[in-house]
């Protein structure tokens, strides 16, 4: 498990008054869906993906949107279970908004 470095561990502990947070961050701009959790102290609880493989030629945008669709639920439960966390502890959302692929 990956950590942040010192300095910045100690500067989001004296703003958030010790204070425990938990992010979900969600990536889907392209031929991976992924999503993952780290909490403010810098842990990585989960980083959990799916992977669009086309069946011949290059990344189709519409069927790498399908993909993501079709397995969006159960990458976030994996992601869930992996952290060992309830979905209601998730205090902050974070995801990609582009530029990537127009349909992902």
């Amino acid at each position: 498990m990956r950590r942040a470095d010192s300095a910045t561990l100690k500067f989001v502990r004296t703003a958030l008054c010790g204070h425990r947070l938990l992010c979900m961050g969600i990536e889907g701009t392209a031929h991976t869906l992924g999503v993952g959790v780290v909490s403010s102290e810098g842990e990585i609880l989960a980083n959990v993906r799916d992977e669009y493989v086309p069946a011949e030629g290059g990344i189709h945008p519409r069927e790498a949107a399908q993909h993501h669709s079709n397995v969006v639920r159960q990458v976030l439960i994996s992601a869930i279970n992996e952290a060992g966390i309830k979905i209601s502890e998730i205090n902050l959302v974070a995801f990609s908004r582009g530029p990537g692929l127009g349909s992902p």
